[in-house]
């Protein structure tokens, strides 16, 4: 017979002010990690390879804090489109929808704002994300297919 422990009670996550600030981490975390490798890049430019490693260890960093903060989320879901997220066959589904909200809405309403406010070359660069990101939903879905 084995000592069977009672697991407390946990609330639901979900809409909760802690759920605001898991995202809200997680966001901040991620950013700071593509952030920091950007300035990694631009040490190495300026011949400063010590510098640049230290950015790159850094970043690997917040990408490990990023990581703790999505193993919470999973609970809700993904944090960027709301879908359920796990499994492969779950991420596939949650990397799709967030793709395509990219390639449909979000890049062609910031290619339209940056082109109204007379900012082309901006608008062009949102416009060639908006087509990235529809290649990218071709390639998801075609990888949920494989299942």
């Amino acid at each position: 017979m084995t000592d069977a422990k009672e697991l407390p009670d946990v609330p639901d996550l979900d809409g909760t002010s802690t759920h605001e600030n898991l995202k809200r981490a997680f966001s901040r975390e991620s950013e700071a990690s593509r952030r920091y490798r950007w300035f990694a890049q631009q040490a190495d430019i300026d011949g400063r390879p010590d510098l640049a490693d230290l950015f790159r260890t850094v970043a690997q960093g917040e990408t490990g804090h990023a990581f703790g903060h999505l193993e919470f989320l999973a609970e809700v879901g993904d944090p960027s489109s709301g879908e359920p997220i796990g499994d492969t066959e779950a991420n596939l589904r949650a990397a799709v929808a967030s793709e395509r909200y990219e390639s449909v809405e979000m890049y062609p309403a910031f290619a339209a704002t940056a082109r109204a406010e007379g900012f082309a070359d901006v608008a062009e660069w949102f416009e060639s994300l908006a087509r990235a990101e529809q290649a990218q939903v071709d390639r998801l879905v075609a990888g949920l297919d494989s299942l």
